[in-house]
C-alpha cells in the first residue's frame, strides 16, 4: 500500500514499568503480497496472545469516530440522534411526573373529602360494636370516625336535588376529613368556605353542604333546608310517607371535585341513624394517620388486627378516576416512547453508514490483529457515549423545565387550577434503562456487518 495510517503498538520502560502506548505511523510506498500479509496476520495474532491485557485504543478510537471531525465532541452526522435520545428521555420524563402530579393531587383530594382508609363489614352489613373498634384504632395511633351513608333529597323551595348525605360525629370527623376544616388553615383547595361546624349547635340539627350543591339549590348560612328520604317508610295516618327533617346550614365546604361539590352533604350521626333505621350502628368507620402516603403500609399493619373487616384505601373509594389516571400514564408513556424508537433507528443508520466508511480502517485494524469482539466494542462504546449524552441532556432540561413548573406554577390549567408535578426518581431509573436497552438493540445489526469484513481483501484492494 502507498500511503496507509497504521496502528503501532510498543512497550516503553518507565519507572520501572512496562507502560503500554500507540502512535500512528504512515508507511510509505510500502507493498504486501498474499505471503507477506499471511505472514504478518500470524505475527500480530501471536503478539496479541501473549498480552491478553484490554486494549486501550480502542475506547480512544470510539471518541474519535463519534468526534469525526467535529471540535464539540459529536460529528454532524450524530447530532440529529443526539436530539432524539435527549427529547425522547425529556418527553418521557416530563410526562410521567406530570401524570404522577395528577395523581397526587387527586389522592390529596378523595382523603381530603372523604379519609384514607375505610373499615367495614363484610357483605356491607352494619358495624354495631364500633366504639370499641374506634378505641383499637386510637391506640395503634391512627385518627378514627364512624360513618353512616344515606342518599337523600334536599329541598328548599321550588329546588329540589339528589345528596349523598354523611352522618359523622363532627369533633371525630374533623381529624379525619380535612374538608370539614377551613382552607386558609393548609393552603389548600378544599375545606370549609363559609360558616363553621360546632359540635353543639351542629348536633342540634345543622348541616354542611357541598358548595356547588348549595349555589343550585340558593342557600347560604342560616338558611333552612328539607332533608328528604326517598323511601316511604314513616307510618302516618295517611299511609307510609317519606321522612323529612328540617335543618339548619351551618357550613359551605368546597371538595375541590365537582362531583363531590354537587352531591355531598353532612349531618349529625344521630340525624342519618333515623333516616337509616339503623339505630347504634355505622356503615363504616373513616380513618386516617399520620402519613397518608404510606396508606398500602398501613393496610398491611391493620389487615391483622381486623380480620373479620373489609379495610380499602383511597385507590378503591374512587376506583374508576384512579385506573384511568393509571391507564392514561401508562399509555402516554408507551406513545412517547415511540420518540426514542425513532432516534434508535436514526442511531442504526448512522452505525452502518460509519462502518461502510471505515472498511478499510476496520480491515486494517483486523490485520493488526484486533479481535472481532474489540471492533464491537468499539461501535459499542461509541453508542453508550452517544446515548449517556443524550441522557444527561434531557434529564438535565426536564428536571429544570419540571422544578420551574413546581416553584412557579408557570402553566395553569384555566385560572385557579395550576399544572401539578412529582418528580420520582424510580421514573428516572426506568427511563434511563430503557434508554440504554434500546440503544443496545439499536446496535446488533450494525454489528452483523463487521463479520463480512475481510482484512486481507481490504488491504490487498488498498495496496
Amino acid at each position: 500500500m502507498s500511503l496507509y495510517q497504521v496502528l503501532r503498538f510498543s512497550r516503553l520502560e518507565k519507572d520501572g514499568k512496562n507502560t503500554q502506548v500507540f502512535e500512528f505511523r504512515k508507511l510509505r510506498g510500502v507493498r504486501l503480497g498474499k505471503n507477506s500479509l499471511d505472514f504478518f496476520l500470524s505475527s500480530q495474532n501471536s503478539a496479541r496472545m501473549k498480552n491478553s491485557s484490554p486494549n486501550a485504543s480502542i475506547f480512544f478510537l470510539a471518541r474519535k469516530y463519534l468526534a469525526g471531525r467535529s471540535f464539540t465532541g459529536v460529528s454532524r452526522s450524530h447530532v440529529l440522534t443526539l436530539i432524539g435520545i435527549a427529547v425522547g428521555v425529556m418527553a418521557l420524563i416530563t410526562v410521567s411526573s406530570v401524570m404522577n402530579g395528577f395523581r397526587e393531587d387527586i389522592r390529596e383530594r378523595i382523603i381530603g373529602t372523604l379519609s384514607e382508609m375505610r373499615l367495614s363489614a363484610p357483605e356491607g352489613i352494619g358495624i354495631q360494636e364500633y366504639p370499641a373498634i374506634l378505641k383499637r384504632l386510637e391506640a395503634e395511633g391512627f385518627a378514627a370516625a364512624p360513618v353512616i351513608r344515606c342518599e337523600l333529597m334536599l329541598r328548599n323551595g321550588q329546588f329540589t336535588a339528589p345528596a349523598m348525605v354523611f352522618g359523622i360525629d363532627p369533633v371525630l370527623q374533623k381529624r379525619v376529613s380535612p374538608v370539614l376544616n377551613y382552607q386558609h388553615q393548609a393552603k389548600r383547595e378544599h375545606g370549609l368556605v363559609a360558616g363553621a361546624i360546632e359540635e353543639e349547635s351542629f348536633n342540634a340539627g345543622g348541616i354542611a353542604i357541598g358548595s356547588a350543591l348549595a349555589s343550585a339549590l340558593g342557600l347560604y348560612i342560616g338558611d333552612e333546608v328539607q332533608v328528604i328520604s326517598p323511601l316511604f317508610n314513616m307510618p302516618t295516618p295517611f299511609g307510609m310517607m317519606p321522612q323529612v327533617r328540617l335543618l339548619r346550614v351551618a357550613a359551605i365546604f368546597a371538595a375541590g371535585m365537582p362531583e363531590y361539590d354537587q352531591s355531598y352533604c353532612y349531618i349529625p350521626l344521630s340525624v342519618a341513624e333515623d333516616f337509616s333505621s339503623q339505630a347504634g350502628m355505622v356503615d363504616y368507620i373513616e380513618i386516617r394517620s399520620k402519613n397518608p402516603q404510606q396508606s398500602r403500609k398501613h393496610l398491611a399493619q391493620l389487615a391483622p388486627l381486623f380480620p373479620n373487616y373489609k379495610i380499602e384505601d383511597w385507590s378503591s373509594f374512587d376506583a374508576s378516576l384512579y385506573g384511568a389516571i393509571r391507564f392514561e400514564k401508562y399509555m402516554m408513556f408507551v406513545v412517547l416512547l415511540f420518540i426514542f424508537i425513532i432516534a434508535s433507528f436514526n442511531l442504526t443508520g448512522s452505525l452502518f453508514k460509519l462502518i461502510t466508511q471505515k472498511q478499510s480502517e476496520l480491515g486494517l485494524l483486523k490485520a493488526l490483529g484486533y479481535e472481532a469482539r474489540e471492533l464491537y466494542r468499539l461501535f459499542w462504546y461509541q453508542a453508550m457515549m452517544l446515548c449517556t449524552l443524550g441522557i444527561l441532556l434531557g434529564v438535565i432540561l426536564s428536571t429544570s423545565l419540571l422544578l420551574i413548573q413546581a416553584r412557579t406554577g408557570l402553566v395553569r390549567l384555566g385560572e385557579a387550577i395550576i399544572l401539578p408535578v412529582k418528580l420520582q426518581l424510580s421514573d428516572y431509573l426506568l427511563v434511563i434503562c430503557i434508554s440504554y436497552l434500546l440503544t443496545w438493540l439499536s446496535i446488533l445489526l450494525p454489528l452483523q456487518k463487521l463479520k463480512k469484513i475481510n482484512a486481507v481483501e481490504l488491504i490487498r484492494h488498498n495496496a
